[in-house]
């Protein structure tokens, strides 16, 4: 065999070295070589390998090798590796003959797409053939780079999934051998398989992406460095060529996949890109993380937790879209695997944002919780499912009602898996609550809650009995309101059902007269419209369902209405009627609301014996909680759907008789409620039902004994009285016994209450024994005043307050209630408790019991109030409000919880309300936010009732639930308090701060409630509420204290307060004229006086309280207080500077905290040569502040004038050489602790330049324009000089001027202008005591300069518009003081200054005031405070002549306006160049600047040798230690030349009060109060100076 094959390998070989020129032998002859050549075994015999010579040879020749036949290629290619293979490992040719049998082979596999190709079969064997023998390394040592490169493509561009696994695991070989054995592994090989990987890749199959992955991974070690390299290269965006062959998100997802090691070096690389600013890199970076960290069973790894962290950060994201990406993917991957370690950490980062303030966000949120607790139960905590309901009550009304589908989803999912036992059915109880609350949500309709819950909630094969076991479930968590919600839905069902079954009855019903049937039944239709979201369209379609004819239709109602019809038939019943009438029909909506209202779809008779069972089964368990909440469920029925419960009266009686107190409870409080829909039958099953709930009455709990009552009335024909008078003689014989006391005092207030004429029989009897046994009985015990907890209260306290109720009981009878005689003896008696805690003071117990009994005692007040109010003393009102400020919380607690709640439901008058008041002394006390709270939300019922009252026009008299007329309660409460003083025997302000605190609080919610303190347009709620208070207050101050007279003093100035809260709160211009008088309580107030004319409001009706120094003392407490609570706060506010561009204005206080924060936080220097500064920064200039903020900016151009004229003044004004720098006598009233310094305060987000401020009131005030020319900071010269500012006083009646102008030209920046470092003064040692010289501090050049200047004297106007109070009228006429000395009060100083009255202006009824310091002031003494002083001359007042002389010449309007400027001395250096400037400046403004300066020198001169006052109260202040050494030598220059410069101001005055004289006719055509009347005497007189 071995020979012939031998032979015919001989035979062939000659052959082919000459080969045939048809192409069919020649691959014949090609078939017979590679048959021949594959049976040979590989390291043949040389005998065969001598015979296979000739067939090498013949193939390797060039005329074969490069055939262009595609089979012919296929044939040469299978006989080389059959030659490669036998040969192995030695090469059967040469390298270049190699190199073309790889060409030839390489381009055989591009064959290897089309596997239906005949030749496909070779191919695979080549392919397999190369791969097992190796061969394709043998390609590396020819180096032929690009034949490999283009094998590397042919197979990621060839295979497909069709292939079978041997081709791609030949091609995985081939590629990992290449990869293996290169010692440099090129760029392109790499971008080759790197190419193939992704999901989205076109042109590459799945196949060809898993050959990638899996060379990738087989060859990680290898690869690492160029994968690295390439994906580093293409993220940081250096490969733009790269990026359009590779997709490096893609790639990384799959390299992730099968070798996650790479990639450790580009998490940095990755993190950046999810917090680059590029948007689309971003949103790129957030799919590719979330998809690999959402890969199943593919933990993250622990070098991409970082990572991990970061992307969980971008759920905060600036971006909608990137953060809606975040939240899939983060579902995504807790789908993929929800048992993964980092899932609390993914569930935590979703609940965070379920307040985000995108909709689509928080939508996508609750999306993603419930298809994550829908795909797994055990995923979502049921806490994290609850917080996410609560976008139930998002704003957007689409994010609801979403959330409602995905809660309703869920439960109905919880409730299939707790049927087959997977989950508990505990877990989803809460949901039915939630979705009861939107019922109080205006944007849920009634008929969309009640679908889901007869339908939706539960699913379609769950059966009644399932049903009910999830309904008694979620009873047991059901609270108040929820149950309510509930409750809710069944009386509008009920009404519905009564309704509906009345007009069936008249449909049915003949009658004569058709048009009363009509006219009954569209009455009907009235009725039931009203139960329907549109009354309107309702009432419509209720007539046109009355024209259909269908008998069937009628007849389906009729069925639903039937209580006795079963779940599935109603709804089977349902879907006919809408079948019948079709979708196209104008009803087909209507009839599917009105068939869902009036049926038993919700509850039926199935679910009332159900949970009877239901009961049954969980009495026989002992389980109390749910027993409970079967009873409450069974009485909610019973309720509102009694004839549910007919035909259930025997199991009724069965549960009655049962030994547990829940259940009889239950029963009897049912029977109470159904008891007369059912009494005959209830009869006729048993008569021993009576017999049961006596017995109830007289041995069970209060509870039982109360609902028993109520259901012997109940059951009865007669409501009762047969039994009950019964039952009544045998409660009161037992009194005696003293057994049982509790049940038999609660039966016989019930009693009271059911059946009065019966309890009147034996009242006496049963009021003396309360009275006498019960109410007068002292504890025997050993009373303990220690430890005693407030729970430990003992039985006689709880007999005793049983008894009160009983009393209280007594009078609430059902019917007729004010006819009941005698309750001044109980009011009596609780008068009595309320003051010593027992009916008499001599009664022994505890403070624990007395504090019981007087809480007690005042519920029972509380209650009486409902019917008995106008009978109710004042003094039993008060006694009832002290509860509040009782000393034990829980008393308070539960008080004012009574109180809000009954006010809330309407059974209390809303002047309880001051209770929540007297509870509170301040802002800071610990339930000031909570009494806060409940206030607001008192006043705004009684708001919503006052606005529906009017939108009713209802009587308009009925004022009393008006939150306004709560006032006129909440002033005279505060007057009896025991906090508050009488405010004629009491001076001390502070005794009043708890009284300021309670009125600021009530006021600032009755105008602002919670929309806070914030300026702008009145609305017009806000100023009808504004004038009411108003309106009040000056009533009150008309009337006087009934209650005690000599309160009513106190009253008024509790009302003067409460004007300076109103006119802070409601700083805009409300008109408040035409006031008119309201009536108030007649109990409390006597009107004295019903003038209500404006005139009458003098001084002489005021407090001392309204004086301007209590009301600063009032606001500043407010400012101090609020910056206690608010100091963490603040740390994160910004600065007034920082925020000028927000066009919102910070309130008064925040300014004044931040203000004071930023100077706190200033450091001083620890050298500093004046410690007294520090007292300084701590004390803020108020006035100076109030005065900056509020400002009218009706006068702004006026201002700019002015501020224009004093900065050119400021600008060219010559330069003063150092030696005649000016000097200024500091006012006393400048000074402060003694020093003599004081620090400006900058003004918030106002320029300190020009500030104007109009007058609120329309009476003439005073107004004051402050001029402030800061000094200049020189070269190599200390110059930071102290200068006092001139006062221009302006007589205007209506406007006032505050004009703060403060420019350093050329020096300071803006932001350095609101800043004041320090004062530094020194004594002037060359001239005499009465004057200061003031020192120059030496400054490097080229070193910042700033500006200082010393606060002002503050101004007398008070704050926040507060009108001025008090006065001090003096026996003189106003005409004979003129020329007098007096001493005037600053209630802000807190101290008096002299002056000399200069003149008098009896048209205007005002003097002109000349102060000692210069400064002048319009005043209307009569509403000052102020004394007469001596007239003979002393050193510390200034002659009346000088005065007079002062001003001669200047008449009254002109004598308000005088002005102080004054220049920093400049240094040698810059002398030169600011003498050079001055020279180019023109005449005219040249002389203007040395009036300027002329002026403010005979000014000072005028100060040092008029005032005879020593400086023995000023401090001793140097000079820092780097003045100059010149400095007291000019010094003494400045005094020799004092003679001259005085005589040279003299000339000066004389000419400025020439030019104000000509000019005044042509200032008499401007108003008085002009502020350009000052420039314009400038202006002239510049004019005629120049000329």
């Amino acid at each position: 065999m071995a020979q012939k094959l031998q032979q015919q390998l001989k035979e062939v070989g000659s052959k082919l070295e000459s080969p045939p020129a048809s192409k069919d032998a020649l691959i014949k002859l090609l078939k017979q070589a590679a048959n021949c050549l594959s049976e040979i075994e590989q390291s043949p015999a040389p005998s065969v390998l001598d015979s296979m010579q000739s067939c090498l040879n013949a193939i390797a020749e060039k005329e074969l090798l490069t055939h262009q036949d595609r089979d012919v290629k296929v044939l040469v290619a299978t006989c080389v590796c059959e030659i490669t293979r036998i040969t192995a490992p030695e090469a059967p040719y040469s390298d270049d003959v190699l190199r073309d049998i790889f060409h030839l082979i390489v381009g055989t596999f591009a064959g290897l797409g089309d596997i239906n190709s005949p030749s496909f079969g070779r191919r695979v064997v080549i392919l397999e053939t190369l791969a097992k023998y190796r061969s394709c390394v043998v390609m590396l040592d020819l180096e032929c780079n690009d034949l490999i490169h283009e094998m590397f493509r042919t197979f990621v561009s060839v295979i497909s999934d069709d292939h079978p696994q041997n081709i791609l695991t030949s091609m995985q070989t081939i590629m990992i051998l290449i990869l293996d054995e290169s010692e440099d592994i090129q760029e392109n090989l790499i971008i080759t398989i790197l190419s193939a990987l992704g999901r989205k890749r076109n042109g590459y199959s799945m196949a060809a992406r898993k050959l990638a992955m899996n060379v990738v991974e087989r060859c990680a070690g290898k690869l690492e460095p160029c994968i690295k390299q390439l994906l580093v290269s293409s993220l940081s965006g250096d490969g733009s060529y790269l990026n359009s062959l590779v997709d490096h998100h893609e790639v990384i997802y799959d390299v992730y996949q099968c070798a996650p090691q790479i990639l450790a070096g580009i998490i940095p690389y990755i993190t950046g890109e999810l917090l680059t600013d590029k948007l689309d890199i971003r949103l790129k970076a957030v799919q590719l993380l979330g998809d690999l960290f959402s890969l199943p069973e593919l933990p993250i790894s622990e070098a991409f937790h970082p990572v991990f962290l970061e992307f969980l950060k971008r759920l905060t994201d600036r971006v909608v879209e990137v953060r809606l990406s975040v939240i899939e993917h983060l579902k995504n991957c807790l789908i993929s695997n929800p048992c993964r370690p980092e899932a609390p950490q993914i569930i935590k980062a979703l609940s965070d944002r379920v307040l985000d303030y995108d909709e689509n966000v928080r939508k996508k949120v609750v999306a993603a919780v419930y298809d994550l607790a829908c795909h797994s139960l055990k995923v979502i905590p049921p806490e994290t499912a609850s917080l996410v309901a609560e976008r139930l009550r998002d704003k957007s009304l689409t994010v609801k009602k979403y959330t409602m589908e995905r809660l309703v989803d869920l439960h109905r999912l919880y409730c299939l898996k707790s049927s087959d036992g997977s989950t508990n059915i505990e877990d989803c109880k809460w949901i039915p609550g939630k979705i009861l609350r939107c019922l109080y949500d205006r944007d849920f309709r009634l008929e969309a809650i009640e679908v889901i819950l007869c339908g939706s909630l539960f699913p379609p094969e769950f059966s009644v009995k399932d049903r009910v076991k999830h309904w008694v479930t979620i009873f047991s968590v059901l609270d108040k309101f929820e149950v309510k919600a509930l409750e809710q839905i069944l009386a509008q069902k009920q009404r519905l059902q009564q309704e509906m079954q009345k007009y069936l009855s008249l449909r049915q019903t003949y009658q004569e007269d058709a048009s009363e049937l009509h006219k009954r039944i569209f009455g009907c239709f009235k009725s039931m419209s009203r139960l329907f979201n549109d009354p309107v369209k309702a009432e419509e379609n209720f007539q046109f369902l009355n024209q259909l004819k269908d008998a069937n239709i009628w007849k389906i109602l009729t069925t639903l209405l039937d209580p006795s019809t079963s779940l599935q038939q109603a709804w089977s019943c349902r879907d006919d009627l809408l079948r019948i009438l079709g979708e196209k029909h104008p009803l087909f909506e209507f009839m599917g609301v009105l068939s869902l209202k009036c049926s038993y779809l919700l509850f039926n008779k199935e679910y009332a014996k159900e949970i009877l069972a239901e009961s049954d089964a969980q009495l026989s368990v002992g389980n109390a909680k749910l027993i409970s909440s079967c009873m409450s469920l069974l009485t909610v029925i019973a309720c509102y759907s009694p004839l549910i419960l007919a035909g259930y009266e025997e199991d009724l009686l069965r549960l009655l008789k049962e030994d547990n107190e829940l259940i009889k409870e239950g029963i009897a409080h049912v029977l109470a409620k159904a008891g007369g829909t059912i009494r005959e039958q209830l009869t006729m099953t048993s008569s021993s039902v009576e017999l049961l709930l006596e017995r109830l009455c007289l041995e069970g709990t209060r509870k039982q004994a109360k609902y028993s009552v109520q259901a012997l009335a109940a059951i009865t024909k007669d409501d009762g009285l047969k039994s009950l008078s019964v039952l009544y003689k045998r409660l009161v014989d037992m009194l005696e016994e003293k057994t049982h006391l509790p049940a038999i005092l609660q039966s016989l207030g019930c009693i009271a209450q059911t059946a009065m004429p019966i309890f009147e029989t034996r009242e006496d009897e049963i009021t003396d024994f309360i009275t006498s046994k019960i109410l007068q009985s002292s504890n025997v015990d050993k009373v303990s005043q220690d430890n005693i907890e407030w729970s430990e209260r003992s039985e006689l306290c709880s007999t005793k307050i049983f008894g009160i109720k009983t009393l209280v009981k007594s009078y609430l009878p059902a019917k007729d209630a004010h006819l009941r005689p005698g309750i001044e003896k109980l009011l009596e008696i609780l008068e009595n408790i309320l003051s010593y805690g027992e009916i008499s003071q001599g009664i022994r117990s505890s403070d624990i019991d007395k504090a019981h009994m007087r809480l007690a005692s005042a519920k029972a007040v509380l209650r009486l109030s409902r019917h008995w109010d106008q009978k109710i003393p004042a003094k039993l009102f008060y006694l009832t409000l002290r509860i509040a400020q009782d000393t034990y919380p829980q008393s308070r607690k539960l008080f004012l919880s009574k109180v809000h709640q009954y006010i809330k439901e309407r059974l209390l008058d809303a002047k309880y309300a001051c209770a929540f008041l007297l509870n509170i002394n301040d802002c800071g006390h610990p339930e000031y936010e909570e009494c806060k709270q409940s206030l607001l939300e008192l006043v705004q019922i009684c708001q919503q009732v006052k606005i529906r009252q009017l939108s009713a026009q209802s009587d308009m008299n009925s004022t009393a639930t008006y939150p306004e007329y709560i006032l006129a309660y909440v002033v005279h409460a505060l007057a009896h308090d025991s906090s508050c003083p009488n405010v004629d025997e009491c001076m001390d302000v502070q005794a009043f701060e708890p009284t300021y605190w309670r009125l600021d609080l009530f006021l600032s919610l009755l105008l602002h409630g919670d929309e806070g303190c914030q300026p702008g347009a009145l609305p017009n709620r806000r100023k009808e509420s504004f004038n009411t208070i108003l309106s009040i207050f000056r009533s009150i101050k008309y009337s006087e204290d009934i209650v005690d007279e000599r309160k009513s003093n106190t009253v008024h100035a509790i009302c003067d307060i409460g004007l300076s809260i109103v006119k802070r709160l409601v700083p805009e211009k409300a008109e408040v004229s035409g006031l008119d008088a309201v009536s108030l309580p007649s109990s409390l107030y006597r009107a004295v006086d019903n003038s209500m004319d404006e005139d009458a409001a003098d001084d002489s009706n005021q407090t001392w309280l309204s004086s301007d120094s209590a009301l600063a003392h009032f606001e500043a407490l407010r400012l101090e207080k609020k910056e206690k609570g608010d100091s963490a706060a603040v740390k994160g506010e910004t600065t007034p500077e920082e925020n000028d561009g927000d066009d919102s204005e910070l309130p008064l206080g925040k300014v004044m905290e931040i203000l004071k924060k930023k100077r706190k936080k200033k450091p001083v220097k620890k050298d500093s040569l004046f410690p007294d500064l520090e007292k300084i920064e701590n004390d803020l200039d108020v006035l100076g502040v109030v005065r900056e903020i509020n400002l009218d900016n009706l006068e702004r151009v006026q201002n700019m004038e002015v501020s224009k004229f004093i900065t050119d003044l400021e600008y060219k004004s010559p330069i003063m050489d150092k030696s005649s720098a000016e000097k200024e006598m500091i006012s006393p009233k400048r000074k402060r602790d003694g020093t003599g310094i004081e620090a400006l305060v900058p003004t918030p987000k106002r320029k300190r330049s020009i500030s104007t401020k109009k007058s609120n009131s329309a009476k003439g005030q005073k107004g004051i324009i402050k001029i402030s020319h800061p000094q200049l900071f020189t070269e190599d010269r200390t110059t930071q000089t102290l200068v006092d500012q001139s006062s221009f006083e302006d007589m205007a009646k209506t406007t006032t001027s505050d004009l703060l102008v403060s420019s350093t030209p050329g020096i300071l920046s803006k932001k350095e202008r609101k800043v004041v470092d320090g004062l530094h003064v020194s004594k002037d040692v060359g001239t005499t005591p009465e004057k200061l010289a003031l020192t120059e501090d030496s400054v490097k050049k080229g070193d910042q300069s700033k500006s200082t200047s010393s606060t002002k004297k503050r101004k007398r106007r008070s704050i926040a518009g507060l009108e001025k109070c008090s006065s001090h009228i003096n026996q003189l006429s106003d005409a004979n003081i003129v020329g007098s000395r007096i001493k005037i009060w600053w209630p802000l100083d807190k101290r008096f200054y002299e002056g000399t009255v200069h003149s008098y202006d009896s048209g205007k009824k005002k003097h002109t005031i000349l102060y000692d310091d210069g400064d002048v002031e319009v005043l209307q003494l009569s509403t000052e405070k102020w004394e007469i002083v001596s007239n003979v001359h002393t050193p510390g007042k200034r002659p009346k002549s000088q005065h007079s002389s002062a001003f001669k010449d200047l008449s009254p309007e002109s004598i308000n306006n005088k002005i102080n400027h004054s220049d920093a001395g400049q240094t040698k250096g810059s002398k030169k160049s600011s003498s050079s400037k001055a020279r180019k400046r023109s005449t005219t403004k040249k002389h203007v600047a040395e009036n300027s300066k002329l002026v403010l020198e005979s000014k000072m001169d005028a100060n040092h040798s008029q005032d005879g006052r020593g400086d023995s109260d000023l401090s001793d202040i140097h000079p820092p230690s780097g003045s100059d050494d010149k400095s007291d030598g000019s010094k003494e220059k400045e005094a020799s030349s004092a003679s001259e410069m005085e005589e040279k101001t003299k000339a000066d005055l004389e000419e400025v009060n020439e030019s104000s004289k000509e000019e005044s006719p042509a200032l008499s055509d401007r108003k008085a109060d002009s502020d350009d009347e000052l420039i314009s005497v400038w202006r002239q007189r510049a004019g005629k100076r120049s000329t």
